[in-house]
């Protein structure tokens, strides 16, 4: 998953997509927009660009949203052989 949403880099910014022009860009390893990480974070780990911090958030808020890591659509997608359909 994060190869796909950021290549690996704890610095990663969105500042192109639907979410970057509403405002909200995705930023850092898992690409996590601010509410979503502000929502989902836990206490002690609040720095977006933190990568610990970003995978804790995304994390959560993908098993909140999905059930399960396994179930995320990008996910799904590659291990059924297609393309990474972003989270």
């Amino acid at each position: 998953m994060v190869q796909h949403e950021s290549g690996g880099n704890p610095h990663a910014y969105n500042g192109w997509d639907a979410n970057a022009a509403a405002g909200t860009p995705s930023e850092g390893i898992a690409q996590v927009i601010g509410p979503t990480f502000s929502t989902y974070s836990l206490p002690g780990y609040g720095n977006i660009w933190n990568p610990v911090d970003n995978m804790i958030a995304a994390f959560r808020y993908a098993i909140s949203r999905y059930g399960s890591m396994n179930n995320i659509p990008g996910v799904v997608a590659v291990r059924g052989g297609g393309s990474y359909i972003g989270y």
